[in-house]
């Protein structure tokens, strides 16, 4: 394979990759930003944010996804939005990770704030390590991005 065949690859798969995750922040704030109050007893059931943040973050984390959406489609300051996505997909996980092993079976509120009858932890889980593992592959490929 060609230099021109990788680097088009490559700009391709950045490209992708960076569409994909503005996909999932579109996904996962849109919902939640038209019920904050289904969402707060979201982040409530997690049992892990003290409960007078839990009405502030419910209204702000949802508009938060939003602009870090937008702001990969217009490409501003994407190594730090590349680094907020990131860190917030990590700390998603963590969340994730923590209820699970506390032995909490809960709706994870991620993309909507409907009440699943038969949460699956682990689904939720692996997701989101692909998610992860999405943005770090999307930050990584940022630079082959010739829109870059």
């Amino acid at each position: 394979m060609s230099n021109s065949h990788i680097h088009t690859t490559l700009a391709l798969l950045a490209q992708l990759t960076r569409w994909a995750l503005v996909t999932i922040f579109l996904a996962a704030a849109l919902p939640k930003i038209f019920a904050p109050a289904d969402f707060a007893l979201s982040i409530a059931n997690y049992k892990i944010v003290p409960h007078i943040l839990i009405n502030i973050i419910a209204l702000t984390l949802p508009w938060l996804e939003l602009v870090v959406a937008i702001l990969l489609v217009c490409r501003f300051w994407a190594p730090a939005v590349f680094f907020l996505a990131n860190t917030m997909l990590l700390i998603f996980l963590a969340a994730l990770v923590s209820a699970y092993f506390r032995g909490l079976d809960i709706d994870c509120g991620c993309f909507s704030t409907a009440v699943t009858l038969t949460p699956n932890m682990q689904w939720y889980m692996i997701r989101d390590v692909f998610f992860l593992a999405l943005g770090l592959g999307a930050a990584c490929l940022d630079k082959h991005d010739p829109l870059a």
